[in-house]
């Protein structure tokens, strides 16, 4: 539990200081060096028009159900009780596949996969869109459309892997082993296996990064760079929580598929909002009795 202790403190530290630092220095202009930006790396988003928007409503239900799962997972998570003592785990209770990629528990591969979630969730979106949004490329009100929309993937996802490691209470691979996390033993992570949470953040933070960046700069010559780099820091977490000793391959497997979905629903839907809203409407209306949504695709 040190780990996703550390992982929490390090994206809420990092969210903080760009939201902070980026609106005001962007606002700030005058004090800003000159850059001349190639038309081709120009942002498409401008003060009339953007490829994501947020609405009330819309954000208001999505927000709603991320803290759903995220309650329900953190009641379900304090009921699981610590190892008694008295269970043995044996290496035949794996299956054939994932009994080919299980490991002891290494805290120093533990520590590396937490650093890989934070780079991926925090320090590259955040890093790429304070950039722009200090150089004056990217506005900011979509700046803060960016970190609505993140945090809402991020806490979906926190919130459904959550519940699902507390309902399918899964064994972590290193108490097949001589080396466990002792840590983890004692507060009952050792059963919250399936699925990766680390792999599960990691490839949301690709997926969203790809997605947006491709729809704020749709010429840019670093579209392919960005999305190779975020997915191969993703394939990576996976692969670290395996040798760590955290999680089986199918384990990572889920948390990739999940992430992945997570983080092209969110923008999708913003998507879809942007192309209502800027044609000045709402997404969601409610005339105090009923409740439509309009959506174009």
């Amino acid at each position: 539990m040190k780990g996703l202790t550390l992982q929490r403190r390090l994206l809420f530290f990092f969210a903080v200081c760009a939201c902070a630092v980026a609106p005001a220095l962007a606002s700030s202009g005058d004090y800003l060096p000159v850059v001349n930006i190639p038309e081709r790396e120009l942002s498409s988003a401008t003060e009339e028009s953007s490829p994501f928007a947020l609405d009330y409503y819309a954000d208001l239900g999505i927000a709603a159900g991320a803290l759903g799962f995220t309650i329900t997972g953190l009641v379900l998570r304090h009921r699981v009780d610590g190892w008694n003592g008295g269970t043995v785990f044996e290496k035949d209770g794996i299956n054939s596949f994932d009994r080919l990629w299980y490991n002891e528990y290494r805290p120093a591969v533990d520590d590396l996969g937490t650093a890989a979630v934070v780079l991926n969730v925090v320090a590259l979106p955040l890093g790429i869109y304070t950039t722009e949004t200090i150089f004056q490329n990217l506005p900011v009100l979509d700046f803060a459309t960016v970190g609505v929309m993140l945090c809402e993937s991020y806490m979906l996802g926190y919130g459904i892997r959550n519940v699902i490691k507390s309902s399918v209470k899964r064994t972590r691979p290193y108490m097949y082993t001589d080396k466990w996390d002792w840590d983890s033993v004692r507060d009952g992570d050792y059963t919250l296996s399936f699925p990766s949470g680390h792999t599960t953040d990691a490839f949301m933070g690709a997926t969203f990064l790809s997605y947006t960046f491709w729809k704020y700069y749709p010429n840019s010559r670093y579209r392919i760079p960005v999305i190779a780099t975020s997915y191969a820091i993703a394939v990576t977490t996976g692969i670290l929580r395996i040798a760590s000793g955290n999680h089986f391959m199918t384990d990572v497997m889920a948390g990739a598929a999940l992430g992945t979905a997570v983080g092209f629903l969110v923008p999708f839907v913003h998507e879809k909002i942007a192309k209502v809203k800027y044609k000045g409407q709402n997404v969601l209306a409610f005339d105090g009795q009923s409740l439509t949504a309009t959506f174009r695709f």
